[in-house]
């Protein structure tokens, strides 16, 4: 008997016994959709949570704030100092060993209009490094240059929101909006900020705010000579964090003559250990679903095997006139392996038919889709192939074991 006509005996077996072909391949299909679902489903998870992690722009940062006297002789050295300043960026940088960038910040808060819609919203006055430092994206447009910076620029960039709130669909890019008396150009809007899995309210700041050249900020509402609100320090290599913090600490120290009037908090080592906590969920999120993935698939196996023996004892005359007319123990074994290969990759094949379907319908839900994991999809028809010859061995042996005459008169 070929491959062709194994295949045809199996068709046939499967038409003639239908609810008890559905009930064997069930397990299997079962198991098979949810390997499907849940390589793609963790992938989709892993990939959104890790761009919100990169949203948040700390891979890598320390902040700087401001830090009260906590008694006399410590107001006494205050005095020396005028706080965190923007020329504290170009020592920072000027020292540099661990440190790669700097972003000054300032906050203000007004009313932006642009025809009758009118908001209150947070200005965040920065540098043109400040897309760097926090990994912010335009949507449309461009960030600040130094030309910007330099000449006091009356350009906006708008958050992801509030682009929606004055502009609607309408391109912002180019037109112009009111921040008190004076006009602004926009000259671009910032991409959409966390997701549904990593989500903060300063996100929600940025995205209903706008951003301005942080000179513009200084010399039109906040001041020239006020300390900043707060500085973010960027390094390329996460492993020198320490030696960033302590970098950055020596180095203001010596721009604040001795006063140490700032606090550095190392938002990065944060990040990194929310990152070693959210490996370690979504790696019992894996040994869960696997071990739900596997039970099905064990107990579809042994519906599987099950089911072999009762279709041997169904067609022992069959057996036994295949021997008597010349079929080899060999032949005999290989048929029936073959029949229980092709019973368990049928049930992959449609479980991984569901799987693929269920998964499309679940990336509506995320804002980055579920992409297709090929590997997830070979791992489920290799697990089906596995079963398969597994559990399909010992029915095997048995009919290729089968005497000719005992099977006929059997059969009989």
């Amino acid at each position: 008997m070929n491959l062709w006509e194994t295949i045809r005996s199996v068709l046939g077996e499967i038409r003639h016994h239908k609810m008890r072909s559905v009930l064997t391949l069930l397990g299997i299909i079962l198991g098979t959709l949810s390997i499907t679902v849940m390589t793609c489903l963790l992938q989709g998870v892993v990939t959104t949570v890790w761009a919100g992690f990169a949203d948040l722009g700390y891979d890598g940062v320390v902040l700087v704030s401001n830090r009260q006297p906590r008694d006399l002789t410590e107001a006494a050295v205050f005095a020396r100092s005028e706080g965190l300043q923007p020329e504290d960026s170009q020592i920072l940088l000027g020292r540099a060993r661990a440190v790669d960038s700097v972003a000054p910040m300032d906050f203000y808060e007004d009313i932006v209009r642009r025809g009758d819609v009118e908001r209150k919203i947070r200005i965040t006055g920065a540098t043109p490094s400040y897309a760097y430092v926090r990994h912010r994206v335009m949507e449309a447009g461009r960030f600040f240059n130094e030309s910007d910076q330099q000449a006091f620029g009356r350009v906006v960039v708008l958050g992801h929101r509030l682009k929606k709130r004055l502009f609607g669909t309408e391109n912002a890019v180019g037109q112009s909006v009111s921040l008190g008396s004076r006009r602004f150009m926009v000259i671009g809007v910032g991409k959409k900020l966390g997701n549904n899995f990593v989500n903060d309210n300063d996100f929600v700041e940025e995205m209903e705010g706008l951003y301005m050249p942080l000179s513009t900020l200084r010399k039109f509402y906040s001041g020239e000579a006020g300390p900043l609100a707060l500085v973010a320090v960027k390094t390329r290599d996460e492993k020198r964090l320490g030696d960033l913090k302590s970098e950055v600490e020596a180095s203001l120290a010596i721009a604040h003559r001795g006063a140490r009037d700032f606090r550095v908090m190392n938002i990065a080592e944060e990040m990194l250990r929310a990152r070693k906590q959210v490996d370690e969920e979504l790696r019992s999120w894996k040994i869960v679903l696997g071990s739900i993935a596997g039970i099905s698939l064990v107990v579809g196996g042994i519906g599987l095997m099950s089911v072999l023996l009762i279709s041997i004892g169904e067609r022992l005359y069959e057996i036994g006139l295949r021997k008597a007319i010349g079929a080899t123990d060999f032949e005999v074994f290989l048929q029936f392996l073959m029949e229980s290969v092709i019973l368990s990759m049928l049930g992959g094949v449609l479980g991984v038919a569901g799987g693929v379907g269920i998964t499309l319908w679940a990336g509506a839900f995320f804002p980055m889709g579920l992409p297709i994991q090929m590997d997830g999809l070979a791992i489920a028809l290799g697990t089906a192939l596995a079963l398969g010859i597994l559990y399909g061995i010992y029915p095997a042996l048995i009919a290729s074991r089968l005497q000719p005459v005992e099977a006929l008169r059997s059969a009989a």
